[in-house]
């Protein structure tokens, strides 16, 4: 037990403030949460909030020094260390792949973003190749930011970098050397390729690119992800011809009052005779609403109607008042909502209807599937601020066809899911049966950035305990009515196990993911009933699995797929693993009542 520790009082409690805490506080009750009209009783523990001084990480901090400082100045390892080598009849299986499509498809990756933004991108990367029948050529690796133990256990496994000089920022050149450091992962230990070509979408990592371009240089690939217009150009297999390339420039993609949608073709066959027919008053006035949003561009589906309503013979007609618009040349488009006003989870679970002017839609296949170039390539970045897909879709079906690629198509390797899954059953099997909750709680770069919930931990942990208390309540309110409603997903089956099983008791523990690292945090957590992942894993998990669950980016990923298991679940709007974590329930067909994102 520590002494010489100092005490201060949170919500009347007094508290520990040091590196070790001394007996467990007691809990405080929350007993009335109220959500619209009702009130929720409940005697989940509420958090005794300390603010302890910053203790040494457990990585020492000149160690990590010392091993940065060994690391290359281009900080960029052989591609060889971690791309799998493909033999030659994997080589030709792939090569036939690719000669039934038009060619390459190629973006300049977002390396220095998480995996989860990293998945978004590819996502919409995947539409973009279908519609111009390409192959896409994926990253071979992604970086993850943080060792569970000891650096140097992971720099055996995974190459280390300094992160900024591999992607050529320096967004982390004032944080400490630990910090800077980032692990060069495989691609195919975080995404299951053989999956999306099983489903009908042809990839290749870039290494394997290179290698069918007659390109056999390791070290070839770029570190910062993007497409290396001058050497990733090889030779065509066919005659040892140079390859061509299309570049699609960036400011080319959805410049100012552009709107970007999959096809305009559906559109402009059922309202291209109103292109230019956007004039008159009511008109004007839509052009003014257009005028008042941020981007110029979109108009919410309602606000429309408020506009033309005085047109309609009857207001509430959906059909109607698309061809009132359509006679004034605007037409519907085809999107998601987002959450909490922000568009940084791209879920694909909350379908919308836009507006726009019908002569302001471009059609990515109609622009650009015409090519015959051996590689199109987007330049750029036009991830940030943009809706799931980076486009909008001109039809419902279109629309659908793309959640399904998120909801179906895109996914982490087998052991992940599955190990993921075993966690969940643990987690059940610790409530007793019963239906168990799940939340997130990000810290770590989200106080360094100011976006975190809660800058105090206390804060943080009673904000999430009280929508789990509304999560209990509404998890007893569709056992009770038996009744389970999914989000509006395409082809998905409703859980039944949301009615089956029995909802929470008061008390029950709570499956916490978090990137909460500081060991006395860590402790107090658990004394607040919260179970973290390295409460469930075993050594035996860990033998299994393999050296990548070190990788704290890849144990992220296992936290989302047992959040995805949750019978309800919390997290906050600026945190994309809460955005994976919503597509994967809807995927579930968990009901859309039991996933709260504020």
């Amino acid at each position: 037990m520590m002494t010489g520790g100092f005490t201060s009082s949170y919500r009347g409690v007094s508290v520990l403030e040091d590196w070790e805490m001394r007996e467990p506080p007691p809990p405080i009750v929350v007993t009335s949460v109220v959500v619209g009209s009702d009130a929720c009783q409940t005697s989940f523990p509420a958090p005794i909030s300390a603010s302890p001084p910053p203790p040494t990480p457990t990585t020492d901090l000149e160690q990590a020094a010392s091993l940065t400082a060994t690391v290359a100045e281009t900080a960029v390892p052989a591609s060889s260390e971690v791309v799998t080598k493909q033999n030659d009849t994997e080589l030709e299986e792939l090569r036939a792949m690719v000669s039934k499509t038009k060619g390459y498809f190629a973006r300049d990756w977002s390396l220095y973003l998480g995996w989860n933004n990293m998945r978004y991108i590819i996502e919409a990367a995947l539409e973009q190749s279908r519609l111009l029948n390409r192959t896409l050529i994926l990253p071979s690796f992604v970086y993850a930011r943080a060792c569970e133990w000891e650096i140097e256990f992971c720099a055996a496994f995974a190459p280390m970098v300094n992160r900024g000089k591999a992607v050529d920022s320096t967004a982390w050149d004032t944080l400490p050397a630990y910090q800077q450091i980032a692990y060069r992962i495989p691609m195919e230990e975080m995404l299951d390729t053989p999956h999306l070509r099983k489903l009908g979408h042809p990839v290749v990592l870039t290494s394997q690119f290179l290698r069918l371009s007659g390109l056999n240089d390791p070290d070839l690939e770029t570190s910062k992800g993007n497409f290396d217009k001058e050497k990733y150009l090889g030779t065509r297999a066919e005659d040892g011809s140079k390859m061509t390339l299309f570049v699609v420039k960036n400011d080319e993609y959805d410049p100012h009052r552009v709107i970007r949608v999959d096809r305009v073709g559906p559109l402009a066959d059922k309202f291209g005779r109103f292109a230019h027919g956007d004039v008159g008053t009511v008109s004007m006035k839509l052009w003014e609403k257009v005028d008042s949003k941020q981007d110029h561009t979109m108009i919410r589906w309602e606000e429309a109607r408020d506009i033309v309503k005085e047109d309609m013979k009857d207001p509430g007609d959906d059909e109607e008042l698309e061809k009132v618009l359509a006679g004034m040349g605007w037409v519907a488009v085809h999107t998601w909502d987002g959450w909490s006003g922000m568009e940084w989870l791209k879920s694909v679970v909350q379908p919308v209807k836009q507006i726009a002017p019908l002569r302001s839609l471009r059609g990515w296949q109609e622009d650009y599937a015409f090519l015959d170039h051996d590689v199109v390539l987007l330049e750029g970045e036009i991830h940030l601020g943009r809706k799931p897909g980076a486009m909008f879709f001109s039809t419902p079906e279109a629309r659908d066809a793309y959640a399904k690629i998120v909801l179906e198509a895109v996914r982490p390797i087998d052991k992940i899911r599955e190990l993921g899954e075993k966690l969940g059953q643990r987690m059940k099997r610790r409530v007793g049966g019963r239906m168990w909750m799940a939340a997130h709680m990000r810290r770590g770069d989200f106080i360094r950035e100011g976006w975190v919930m809660e800058q105090n931990i206390g804060d943080h942990l009673l904000r999430i305990k009280e929508h789990l208390a509304n999560g209990s309540r509404i998890l007893h309110g569709i056992h009770e009515r038996r009744e389970v409603i999914t989000f509006h997903v395409p082809d998905v089956e409703p859980d039944q196990t949301q009615i089956t099983l029995e909802p929470p008791e008061d008390g029950d523990p709570f499956f916490l993911a978090t990137d909460e690292r500081f060991a006395n945090n860590l402790i107090w957590l658990r004394q607040n009933n919260a179970v973290l992942i390295s409460d469930l894993l075993t050594p035996q998990d860990r033998r299994e699995f393999g050296w990548p669950i070190m990788i704290t980016d890849v144990l992220a990923l296992v936290e989302q797929v047992v959040i995805s298991h949750s019978y309800y679940f919390y997290a906050h709007a600026m945190s994309s693993l809460a955005g994976g974590a919503v597509n994967m329930r809807a995927g579930k067909g968990k009901d859309y009542r039991t996933s709260w994102i504020d």
